[in-house]
């Protein structure tokens, strides 16, 4: 990790600030009416099915959860070196919907159609490509790592989230790998709990973003600081 880095870490983490002991009290009520509504779906997984299916309420929820998401991470995250931030999250919404669910002729087709062209195009992939992994590499993972030794409340979000979405890509994958020996109310079941993992994964990347790291004046003084390092700079 570079000094600049360090330095900015340190000061957007103080230690002694954070924790998760203040936020239990909305983390237990937010965890309880999950795990309620993974049971309601397992035990009704037929009538869960319309709330799941392409264009419906969960994946309406988890795309505008990611697009929310993007929106505030490019007012809050400024700067080439964060836009990775924005870009996944806008990325993973557009993922969420397809244009085939929408009326050729409407706008939300248009749009959706627009954008899969788009990211079909070789410069535009390669580009994205560049942004989100210089991104990750040179703020993200020594971002994470602080954040990780202070216990930040984005990141413990972040990490849960991320375990929702590789649980509902395993069941996923075991759905595929044992259909034919799964009955019909079985492979609903797992459809059901793979979407519903993949909103409260949508909701939980919102949270972390809004919840965020800190603000603080270190990165406005982060070019000041290289420039009093360097006597001959100019």
């Amino acid at each position: 990790m570079s000094y600049k880095d360090e330095f900015q870490a340190r000061a957007a983490y103080p230690a002694g600030q954070i924790g998760l002991g203040h936020v239990r009290a909305v983390y237990v009520p937010v965890f309880v009416i999950a795990v309620l509504v993974l049971v309601a779906v397992s035990i009704w997984p037929v009538q869960a099915l319309a709330l799941n299916e392409e264009g419906g309420l969960f994946e309406t929820i988890s795309a505008a959860a990611l697009f929310a998401a993007g929106l505030a991470a490019l007012r809050r995250y400024t700067g080439i070196t964060r836009l990775y931030i924005a870009l996944v999250c806008l990325l993973l919404a557009e993922r969420e919907l397809e244009a085939e669910i929408y009326s050729v002729d409407s706008l939300p087709y248009w749009l959706l159609s627009s954008l899969d062209s788009l990211l079909d195009m070789t410069l535009v992939r390669v580009v994205l490509a560049v942004v989100v992994i210089g991104g990750v590499l040179w703020h993200g993972v020594p971002t994470a790592w602080q954040a990780a030794k202070r216990r930040a409340p984005f990141f413990v979000i972040f990490v849960l989230a991320g375990l929702l979405a590789v649980t509902a890509q395993l069941l996923e994958e075991v759905s595929g790998i044992y259909q034919a020996d799964l009955s019909a109310i079985m492979t609903v079941r797992f459809f059901v709990l793979e979407e519903t993992l993949e909103m409260f994964f949508s909701i939980g990347i919102l949270a972390s973003v809004l919840i965020g790291w800190p603000k603080s004046d270190a990165e406005e003084k982060l070019n000041d600081l290289d420039l009093e390092q360097q006597p001959d700079a100019r």
